[in-house]
């Protein structure tokens, strides 16, 4: 890999960095709201290879910390010569993460948790590949206006500064160079974090003051289900969930109840690897163990990490 090439690529980030207008056009006669209007039809959005939209496939490493620690607040990824680099941000946990080709590269644990995370970013670091350009970018953001400026005249080769809903993108002609995740507006979603190892604290005594992510879940609601197991397994399907806030705690599917644990964060542990219910406004997270006899007929226990988003 080349020294000057992740140069190029930190410079592109500093650049986006720097540059605040919600629009840049590459005519200087051009209005925003014309560039507003006129990008989207200059822009072909079909993809004739449609596996580039496809989730990039989860190394081990991966898998095993989407199991311990979630989804990032935020992240960063960097495309350079075959490797794909990736940074996940743990804000609530004072916790970042790099993955070079999936294996763990570097980890810091030495920032200053932040005591409440009030966003995180509403994309994943599976849904870019190095591959996608432009129209896939637009396919997986959904975003119908954006900016772009050419950085041509300064790197003296075909690369651009893209801005999209939650997102700054390098591009070099349709291939991409980085992302980054900025999780405001329209591209950050509340996310009701725990900062540490909860501990279980009676219930409420009015089991009518639900928060707002309680309170959009409350009810029967249909979701699409995708878990995550230590084993290696993925699972995906659709389910019908009934929640009842109650004095006792949480009710599910009228058949048991999980204490309160803090806001929006039900759950208890046992011999059988513990079961966790976390309420988000846009999905739910469950997270637990559960134990299972392997081969050799002894027990052993595989965690798990379930996200539930409604079903349109």
């Amino acid at each position: 890999m080349k020294k000057t090439y992740i140069w190029a690529i930190l410079m592109l980030v500093a650049a986006s960095l720097a540059c605040n207008l919600p629009f840049v056009s590459s005519s200087p006669d051009e209005s925003p709201d014309d560039l507003a209007a006129s990008l989207p039809d200059e822009i072909d959005v079909e993809i004739s290879d449609v596996s580039l939209l496809e989730p990039v496939a989860l190394s081990g490493a991966q898998r095993q910390m989407l199991l311990a620690k979630g989804s990032p607040n935020r992240f960063t990824l960097m495309f350079s010569d075959g490797m794909r680099e990736e940074t996940w941000y743990y804000d609530h946990l004072g916790y970042e993460v790099t993955f070079r080709n999936g294996e763990i590269f570097t980890d810091n644990d030495s920032t200053e948790p932040v005591d409440a995370v009030d966003f995180v970013t509403i994309y994943y670091p599976w849904q870019f590949n190095a591959e996608m350009g432009l129209s896939g970018l637009l396919r997986v953001t959904e975003v119908d206006t954006f900016a772009m400026e050419s950085l041509e005249d300064a790197f003296q080769e075909d690369v651009s500064l893209v801005y999209l809903k939650g997102l700054d993108v390098g591009l070099r002609g349709e291939d991409l160079l980085f992302v980054r995740t900025i999780p405001v507006g329209e591209g950050a979603r509340t996310f009701d974090i725990p900062v540490s190892q909860p501990t279980a604290k009676p219930a409420t005594d009015d089991a009518d003051n639900l928060t707002a992510s309680e309170a959009a879940h409350q009810g029967t609601h249909s979701y699409d289900v995708y878990c995550l197991y230590s084993d290696g397994v993925e699972d995906e399907y659709s389910d019908e969930k009934l929640w009842e806030f109650t004095d006792e705690g949480l009710l599910i599917d009228d058949s048991y109840a999980l204490p309160k644990i803090r806001d929006n964060f039900y759950g208890i542990d046992d011999d059988e690897g513990g079961y966790y219910v976390n309420f988000h406004e846009g999905d739910v997270t469950i997270t637990g163990g559960l134990l299972e006899e392997d081969g050799l007929g002894n027990m052993v226990q595989i965690d798990f990490t379930c996200v539930l988003t409604p079903a349109e």
